[in-house]
């Protein structure tokens, strides 16, 4: 039996992979801060969460020594919101921590006790900074503009570096959006459909969004983690873009996620002003020919399917 340690796993992704590696006969460990804040859902699928907090660069090498897995899939991210009232340098430690020096342990404690063992890093379209050419493919320079993806790029790095210089199979997933009913409350493709439910039931109230005509390329989370599993299934590692290829205007998100239940996107929608004006770039939109070539991964949840999901959960499950 695979054994598989979820870096992380009581997020989005790590429920739809602990349910994959599941299907196909995993014994399945994971990590989180808090394990007993884990949705029951996710509990089935596991046989262990261990308590890792990823501040604490060496508590996740020390939860791979206990396992010693053959798949180890580093989910976890420290993220920053504008919205939290403080500057994003003040995060350093903790992008840095959770991001780079966490997973550089993992990878660490591999190549000196289970060099067998598969990484699949979680890197980030932000990796791009703002990119040179659209559609990024994995050759598009890396130049990013923020401590989130400074510190992505930094994973992706160490990764190709243990590849290369100590032979592990370590890879990386440069993953673009991708939603889920799970999704986190705070996103906005979650506000969206958690609006045109209660727009539904009668209890609607404005929907602000900073830029409706901002194009994102949305993939489903149930496609995305099975791309993940595909990775380590491959003789050597790499690296490998984890897109649909096509971009969508958040105004075309909330008129499918209001027009599933018969309601019309712009009688909610009203556009709020940004404090500053959004830097100009290229969109975000990922060529995933490599995986799609490599691995035989294909997105199969069409986007009108994902955002139906997405607002259906909310409707049935009012919050």
């Amino acid at each position: 039996m695979p054994r598989a340690l979820i870096i992380g796993v009581t997020g989005q992704d790590g429920f739809y992979l602990s349910r994959l590696l599941a299907q196909h006969g995993y014994e399945i460990y994971g990590t989180a801060r808090a394990p007993e804040s884990a949705d029951a859902e996710i509990t089935p699928f596991l046989k262990r969460i261990f308590t890792v907090d990823l501040k604490k660069i060496n508590q996740a090498a020390d939860a791979v020594r206990m396992c010693k897995p053959d798949e180890i899939y580093y989910l976890a991210a420290h993220h920053f919101s504008s919205q939290e009232g403080v500057k994003e340098s003040e995060h350093w430690n903790d992008f840095l921590a959770v991001n780079v020096l966490s997973p550089r342990n993992i990878l660490q404690a591999l190549s000196n006790i289970l060099p067998g063992c598969r990484f699949f890093y979680a890197a980030s379209a932000h990796v791009f900074g703002i990119p040179s050419e659209c559609p990024q493919t994995e050759l598009t320079p890396m130049r990013p503009n923020t401590l989130y993806g400074i510190t992505k790029n930094m994973g992706v790095c160490l990764c190709r570096y243990y590849r290369d210089a100590m032979s592990l199979h370590a890879c990386s997933g440069i993953l673009y959006n991708h939603e889920s009913p799970r999704r986190g409350k705070s996103f906005v493709t979650s506000r969206i459909a958690r609006a045109a439910a209660l727009s539904f039931r009668g209890e609607s109230q404005p929907l602000r969004l900073l830029n409706p005509d901002a194009l994102v390329d949305w993939g489903a989370a149930q496609d995305y983690v099975k791309a993940m599993w595909l990775i380590l299934k491959q003789p050597r590692g790499d690296d490998f873009i984890i897109s649909t290829g096509n971009g969508r205007t958040v105004r075309e998100f909330a008129e499918v996620a209001f027009g599933c239940l018969g309601l019309q996107a712009e009688h909610f929608i009203c556009r709020e002003r940004a404090e500053r004006a959004a830097q100009e770039r290229l969109p975000y939109i990922g060529d995933s020919t490599k995986i799609r070539n490599v691995c035989g991964w294909t997105s199969r949840i069409p986007f009108e399917e994902m955002v139906k999901n997405m607002v259906m959960h909310h409707v049935s499950s009012p919050s």
